[in-house]
């Protein structure tokens, strides 16, 4: 499966369907790739609006320092975007400002495709609301714990870094891991759309979690 095949089946969107912008709202030359998304996805909420935020076409726009900036952090601190010397590549690399100041940047490399970056913000907004069943913990997740995702799930190494990890069973579930930089354990964030699914991964994962996403319907 492509990326944007991924996507669709972690959250249940059928092939044919579209939930895009129209080509005419879309002023801004964009990225083969990034062009392709917001036809076809770009309006999801749930994959793009959930946590962090997909910007809208009119929303789009260069910073002082020559970054194509289409995605932001859900506090707005962090900014992703595309260097305007790569805009001409296909499926160009995507940075991350993490300064939290536009004039005093710090950009690093978060993925080295657009479609890798935007199934790892579709992951993130999954786990974090934009799936069904989620639930997150920020406390130290057990070693054994660890051990049982890295045994059980697929690593998607191109999207995942030191510091998170993403583990995924058959896009169906999705796991991502915090580590520190002694490579501790420190958070966990979990996603499905199947409630038997969440069940298991909830029986089966030996963490304290801070939020459940089935706690909210017992309210």
């Amino acid at each position: 499966m492509t990326y944007f095949e991924q996507i669709r089946h972690l959250y249940g969107i059928e092939k044919q369907e579209r939930f895009g912008f129209e080509v005419g709202e879309i002023e801004q030359p964009l990225p083969l790739v990034l062009k392709e998304y917001y036809l076809t996805l770009g309006k999801h909420d749930a994959v793009n609006y959930s946590h962090n935020r997909l910007l809208k076409p009119d929303q789009i726009g260069f910073s002082q320092d020559e970054y194509l900036i289409f995605y932001e952090e859900n506090q707005g601190v962090v900014f992703w975007g595309i260097k305007q010397s790569d805009l001409a590549l296909p499926n160009p690399p995507v940075y991350g400002n993490y300064s939290g100041d536009e004039m005093n940047p710090d950009w690093h490399q978060e993925c080295a495709t657009t479609d890798g970056f935007l199934l790892l913000m579709a992951v993130y907004n999954g786990v974090l609301g934009g799936l069904e069943f989620n639930a997150n913990s920020f406390e130290m997740v057990p070693p054994e714990t660890v051990a049982y995702v890295q045994n059980t799930y697929v690593e998607l190494k191109e999207i995942s870094h030191a510091t998170q990890r993403v583990f995924t069973l058959d896009y169906e579930e999705m796991v991502s891991l915090s580590f520190d930089k002694e490579g501790n354990c420190t958070g966990a964030f979990i996603g499905t759309n199947d409630g038997g699914r969440f069940d298991k991964m909830l029986d089966q994962l030996d963490i304290e979690w801070s939020y459940i996403s089935l706690e909210d319907e017992e309210l």
